[in-house]
């Protein structure tokens, strides 16, 4: 079984593309690799909630330190009308924070696109259907094989991304923010 947590450098277009392999004969599914490149930030007790879909394995129960990362998958479920979505939450090991990976692999792209979205949100959070639909409604990335890049926290950077295929892999990897992030300006009226 490939699913696990790896040394960065060995996971490879050819681990996650046999990954997919071991989902089987699906016309909607995901392999999903998610590396911590930070330090000393540790993301601990990962928790899964697949919204439509199915996974053929156990999210890895292991911490991801740095230079580790999680390989895993999903697919959808035969003989139902709907692709793979869901909501993986990691806690961070001595900080009140939660990272937050969602992904979405529809089966209808009529109406639908793949989509992918990864937050950083308060508190030690639970990966259920409403926090699904929080970080689902709150500026997702398009699957369109572009690569995306942005803040998740003071401390914490993000780049991903994902094909646009209904099989498809999303490569998100968190590293450390180096400088001081640009302060937002508020608009008052």
């Amino acid at each position: 079984m490939v699913a696990g947590v790896y040394d960065i450098q060995e996971i490879t277009p050819s681990l996650l593309n046999e990954l997919l392999n071991e989902l089987g004969d699906y016309n909607r599914k995901v392999a999903i690799t998610i590396k911590n490149l930070s330090s000393p930030i540790i993301f601990e007790k990962p928790e899964v909630h697949i919204e439509y879909g199915a996974s053929d394995f156990q999210l890895p129960s292991d911490q991801l330190s740095k230079d580790k990362g999680l390989v895993w998958g999903a697919r959808k479920i035969s003989g139902v009308f709907g692709g793979t979505v869901g909501v993986i939450a990691y806690h961070f090991q001595d900080r009140n924070e939660s990272l937050v990976f969602m992904w979405s692999v529809p089966l209808n792209y009529i109406f639908y696109s793949n989509w992918w979205n990864i937050k950083v949100y308060n508190g030690h959070v639970k990966a259920n259907r409403a926090l699904f639909e929080k970080i689902y409604n709150d500026l997702p990335h398009k699957g369109d094989g572009k690569m995306y890049r942005g803040v998740l926290s003071t401390d914490l950077l993000f780049k991903g991304t994902m094909r646009n295929s209904g099989i498809t892999t999303i490569v998100i990897e968190v590293q450390n923010y180096t400088t001081t992030p640009p302060v937002r300006e508020i608009k008052r009226y």
